[in-house]
């Protein structure tokens, strides 16, 4: 009786082996890479709206201190249009149009593009999913990755199926009935115990190897991948772009290039923390006190969500954001401006023009907020958070934990970002990092003008 159950059990399971391999062979087939002509529509960015670790205040009519949009970010398939009014129509996930830069602002008025926010410069384009079981994919590359994940469930299913069907026959076979004596049990049967040690050895070795060739696929790079750092820590991501000379540093959205290979060097500042792209079903610890690795390359314009996949602490849920996979030539335009837009100096570039300089101010020192990752701590409504908030805090005395005093100036805000536990604010704990060696002269400049406006 035992051996034709196991009989049973092998056939079926060959035929679930077989379904597995079509189901490979499904998967791994090209897609045709078409985007909905209507996708659906979702609620216009709102100063929380996510990702909450990549927001910036749109400011208007700031001057040329900021980089210029990227061109070209659509989704395969997708007319490029222009993003609507936020006052006059709900937002959707439409790409960025080619052509002039320029849109309305909330106000109603022309505003050039490199004023607006993350949410509403870079829509998110991964609203439809890959399967109902999948979320959206932008590379074929990741397709090992689904085909073990199918394989997985099939096996999963099928093992539960045939072990539920094997023990409620087997419970109402061998039930206790009057009249029957129980047969007595054998010790062990060899050719059973062979069996089910020799057929799941198999199918953990066949996973293994699958999972291993994802592995080196996710962690070995081509030797000309375009490398880019990445820095996590409470609670936002941080991204590092090199060109020739020149280094872009403090970015909170991670910019590729389309049908190139990317590698991603990666380190954490603070604790243990996890860099989740679902779009390249990639998941890779950030550690702190070394580095680690992530390799991908998107063959699909657009723009896809991130996350950190590992509990990090209070705002762990705020660390997210996103990754803007540019068309042909855009990844290069969007670096170049904003290189050049990290040059400018509002003190140098508008010396004749104090309206200028405080706009230029005011927008730099709103982007420094939402990129420096300020945000997560010191709030500009009053609210209370992990720092004192920034509202009203200008010329006001102060008491410090070490007994003193002090008035909130310039050369305060200057410390306080340079040596943070100098003067630790009574009622906080020491918890902020230094930024020393982060943030230049021009940028603490554009933090203390644009502070001084929080009244």
């Amino acid at each position: 009786m035992f051996r034709k159950l196991i009989a049973v059990m092998i056939v079926m399971l060959a035929g679930s082996l077989a379904s597995s391999t079509t189901v490979m062979a499904q998967s791994g087939q090209p897609e045709n890479e078409t985007v909905a002509a209507e996708p659906v529509a979702e609620k216009a960015p709102t100063p929380n709206a996510e990702p909450a670790g990549a927001e910036a205040i749109p400011a208007t009519g700031v001057p040329a201190a900021t980089g210029a949009a990227p061109t070209g970010v659509t989704p395969t398939g997708a007319p490029a249009v222009a993003q609507p009014d936020p006052d006059t129509a709900p937002a959707k996930p439409v790409a960025v149009a080619k052509g002039k830069a320029s849109d309305k602002g909330k106000d109603g008025k022309k505003t050039d593009k490199k004023d607006l926010s993350d949410d509403e410069l870079y829509p998110f384009t991964d609203i439809e999913p890959d399967s109902s079981l999948m979320p959206a994919k932008f590379s074929p590359s990741s397709d090992h990755i689904d085909e073990m994940f199918y394989i997985i469930v099939v096996l999963s299913i099928f093992s539960f199926v045939t072990i539920t069907i094997a023990v409620i026959y087997l419970v109402w076979r061998y039930r206790h009935r009057e009249g029957y004596r129980a047969e007595p049990s054998k010790a062990h049967d060899n050719v059973l115990e062979v069996t089910w040690t020799v057929i799941p050895s198999i199918l953990c070795v066949f996973i293994f190897l699958g999972g291993w060739q994802g592995y080196l696929k996710m962690t070995t790079p081509p030797a000309n991948a375009l490398d880019i750092e990445v820095i996590g820590k409470k609670w936002n991501w941080v991204f590092k772009y090199t060109k020739d000379q020149d280094v872009l540093e403090n970015q909170n959205v991670l910019h590729v290039p389309v049908g190139r290979a990317i590698k991603l060097t990666m380190r954490s500042e603070d604790v243990v923390h996890s860099f989740f792209i679902p779009a390249a079903r990639q998941k890779q610890d950030v550690i702190p006190g070394r580095y680690t690795y992530l390799s991908f390359t998107a063959d699909k314009p657009g723009v896809y969500r991130v996350y950190c996949a590992e509990y990090c602490g209070d705002a762990h849920s705020d660390m997210k954001t996103r990754v803007v996979v540019h068309e042909s030539g855009g990844y290069e335009k969007w670096l170049q401006d904003a290189i050049d837009a990290e040059k400018v100096d509002c003190k140098e570039a508008f010396a004749d023009d104090p309206e200028a300089m405080a706009s230029c101010y005011q927008s730099q020192g709103e982007k420094l907020y939402a990129r420096m990752g300020c945000k997560q701590c010191h709030s500009t409504d009053g609210s209370a958070g992990t720092g004192p908030t920034f509202q009203g805090m200008w010329a006001k005395s102060r008491n410090f934990t070490d007994g003193s005093t002090g008035v909130v100036d310039a050369n305060y805000i200057r410390e306080s970002v340079l040596d943070p536990m100098a003067k630790v604010r009574s009622g906080f704990s020491p918890v902020m990092p230094t930024f020393k060696g982060k943030l230049k002269d021009k940028d603490i400049d554009a933090l203390i003008h644009w502070m001084k406006g929080l009244q």
